[in-house]
Parts: structure tokens; sequence; C-alpha cells
């Protein structure tokens, strides 16, 4: 009697077990990866979906004219009417020089160069460019710089160059670039420009690396503007596959964390800022087809769009993990940190073909500012410069420029300030006049 007692609780408690375990592989969360293809189709509207040229602009256009050189930046009306008519000309007659010397890139009566934030990856290039169509596809990992040149006399056409400081290798060709805006609107015009001077970083790179500097003081305007919130909702939605399964509970800080047991959402500096993890295992993935431009151009494009101006500032490549970086722009500067903290970016990142991590401001600026009334003169490029190479090692310092400071207010109201920034080491750091420096974190 005692065996059949045992017998029938034995087959009992393994038909509760079969039950349980039926039960935990039918109703546990979707753990489907994202990877660069999974677009979530959604009514949810926060943002526009853009073109891939539209967010890949220069940081500045230097002309010259023998010795003299001058620049524009964001700032200035002739800026984004000369990239946008460049964007619009024919390239032809591409050929590959890789016996090029440094001192040809600028040959010619006068010359403009286009200078990029971070390189332009050779995928994106022939995508954003209207190459002729008979021209072979030259293949070229990435473009630092832009150079159209005039040969002065009877010329038709611009000459260009397409400068590659990674490979090292220039394609040059011809482009259809009006010849006569080139000549009256900015090279007979330059005396209205900014003067600048070229300044070589020690990178011992075969093409040396140049960035430019005003002579003279320069002086750009402090905002004002309102901003609105943006609903986290909207992000539980287009980053989880099911809404249903995402639990919320708060960290230690009190910040808010969503997850499905997976993939992970947290709310950080007071809600400001969003920041998404979904684990990837590299062992577990294949590589993507796409460059990480691509692949992080088009993730953003489908979970929630575009909100405010944003272009590409940044890209690295390594064996574990790759990403991309797109700034805030407003009024034509970029947007570096605010309270020591970048709160001014859209990041992604992905492990193999898939997105592993992506953060944004969850704040977006109302259409006009309130307040464009005040302006701050910055120091010159040589005190700049000298300030810097103090505080900095000289052989990490990648690049100077004018960039805002962002301080947001429990009102909802964003003040930018203008300042000169450096980047070091990957990093943009603000500089002051005296020469002391505010560190930020990243």
């Amino acid at each position: 009697m005692m065996e059949r007692i045992k017998s029938w609780t034995l087959s009992v408690l393994v038909a509760i077990s079969v039950i349980l375990t039926w039960q935990l592989w039918t109703f546990q969360p979707n753990y489907a990866f994202l990877d660069e293809s999974d677009y979530l189709p959604s009514d949810i509207e926060m943002g526009e979906e853009l073109s891939i040229e539209d967010v890949i602009w220069p940081d500045q256009i230097v002309f010259r004219n023998g010795a003299r050189q001058t620049g524009l930046d964001g700032t200035q009306r002739l800026f984004s009417r000369f990239y946008n008519d460049f964007l619009d000309s024919r390239f032809e007659n591409i050929t590959l020089n890789q016996d090029f010397e440094a001192g040809e890139l600028y040959e010619g009566d006068h010359a403009a160069e286009l200078i990029f934030p971070t390189p332009i990856p050779g995928e994106v290039l022939n995508d954003m460019m209207n190459f002729e169509d008979d021209t072979p596809y030259l293949s070229i990992d990435s473009v630092d710089r832009i150079v159209l040149i005039d040969e002065g006399g009877d010329s038709e056409n611009l000459q260009v160059k397409f400068v590659s400081y990674e490979d090292p290798v220039v394609l040059e060709g011809e482009t259809n670039f009006s010849m006569s805006d080139f000549r009256d609107l900015y090279i007979h015009q330059m005396d209205e420009f900014s003067p600048v001077f070229s300044h070589e970083l020690e990178d011992n790179s075969v093409i040396p690396k140049t960035i430019y500097l005003p002579e003279e003081t320069v002086t750009y305007n402090t905002l004002s503007d309102t901003s609105s919130e943006m609903n986290y909702n909207d992000f539980l939605t287009l980053l989880f596959n099911d809404s249903d399964y995402v639990k919320q509970y708060r960290q230690d800080n009190r910040e808010a964390s969503f997850t499905d047991g997976n993939r992970m959402m947290s709310l950080e500096d007071n809600g400001d800022y969003l920041n998404y993890v979904n684990p990837i295992y590299s062992e577990n993935v294949q590589d993507s087809q796409n460059h990480v431009v691509e692949t992080t151009f088009d993730f953003i494009n489908s979970r929630g769009g575009w909100t405010d101006t944003y272009r590409l500032y940044d890209w690295q490549r390594s064996s574990l993990e790759e990403s991309a970086v797109y700034r805030m722009i407003v009024s034509g500067l970029p947007v570096f940190e605010s309270r020591g903290r970048d709160l001014a970016s859209i990041n992604v990142s992905r492990t193999g073909g898939q997105v592993s991590q992506f953060s944004r401001p969850l704040f977006q600026l109302d259409d006009s500012p309130i307040d464009t009334s005040g302006s701050i003169e910055l120091a010159s490029g040589e005190q700049v410069l000298e300030f810097a190479e103090e505080q900095f090692d000289p052989e990490q310092i990648e690049n100077i420029r004018v960039g805002y400071k962002m301080e947001k207010t429990e009102s909802l109201v964003i003040q930018f300030e203008p300042s000169w920034y450096v980047k070091y080491d990957g990093s943009w750091y603000p500089i002051e006049p005296d020469g002391t420096t505010e560190t930020k974190e990243g």
C-alpha cells in the first residue's frame, strides 16, 4: 500500500513539474534582439525622419586666395548656401592618387576647404554625393576634408579632392559647382569673412591635420530658449517588443528604470536624459554589412526620429563595440555639455549588427529663441591655442573650436553661452580665458 501511495505521489509531482515547465516556456517575455532591420510600425510622432545628408555637415569652410585665409562657420548664412549647393553638384572623372605631396592639396589660384567634425565613411559618401554613373567605384574607408580648387584662367570646372587621413589617399576629379558663384559669392567676398590662421596638429600623420583659428577675438550670441518635455512612455513602445512585460522600479538614486527582465531603460538627470541598454553577447551575433553610421542613423529614424537639429560628430570602431554620436546644433554651433555632463547628444552603440545602447535627451527646444540680445567676446585663436597647450599634451589635442554651454533650469528655460572647447583624447572640454578648464564626464 505504501509503495502505491509513493508511486501516485511521484506521478502527481511529475505532472505538476511538466505543467510548470510548459507555463515557464510559454509565458516568458519576448527577448528578441533589436537589430538594424527591426523597424517597429508605430503611429508615434516625435521628430522627423531625415536623409543621411541632413545630419552630415562640415563645421567650417575655409577659403584661400594665395596666402590669405578666411573662414565661415554655421552661424553665417553663406555657410549653408555653399554646402547645399555643394551637395547638389555633380562629381566626375574621379581618380585615385596615392602618390600625392601634402603641399599639392591646395594648388591653384583659389581654394575652399570643407572641414568635417568626424570622417565621412566611404559608403555614406557614395550615398550623399552625386557621382558620375559610369565612374568605377573607388574604395576609400573615409573622407576627412573636401577641397575645391579654382585653377584660374579659362577653367570651366572646379577641381575637387577628397582627402583621407586614415588611408592616406586623395580622390581627385571635377565638379560642376558653379564657377561664377564660387568666385563672386565667396572668393571675391573674402574680406567680409573672419581671417584665420592654420595650425598643424602634432599627430604625426602622413597628411598633416590642420585646424584653423581666428586671428582676432570673436563674438557670438548668448541665447535663451524654452523647451518641451518628451513623453518617455513613447519610448517604452518604441524600444520594447511588448510593453506588457515591462516593469518599473526606482534605483538607489531615485531615478526611474524600466525592464522586461533583459533590456533596461533608465531616466537620468531628473528625467532630462534617457539611457537604454540591450545586452548583446558578441559570440552570438554576426557582424553587420552596414557601416555603424548607417546602422545608427537608421535606428534613430525608426525610434522617434530627429527632434531639434543634430549632426554626426563622432564615430568609433573597436573589436567589441561600435558607436556614433550625433550632437545638438543651436544657431549653427554645437552644444557640448551641461553642468559637467553631456545632455545634448544622441548616442547609439552596436555589437555586431545589433543595437546594444541608445541614449538621448528627453526634451526638445521650442521653435524660436526667446532672447538673442546678449553676446560674449571670446579670446583670439592665438590666445586659446596658448591656453590649450599649457593645459593639455599638444600631441593629444585633436581640435579646438567654439561651442555652446547649455544650462537647463527647472522652468524648462535653457540658456546657451558660447565658449572655446578643446577636443583632447576623444573628449571635449571647455577652456576658460584664464587658462583653466572645467571637467566633463565621459
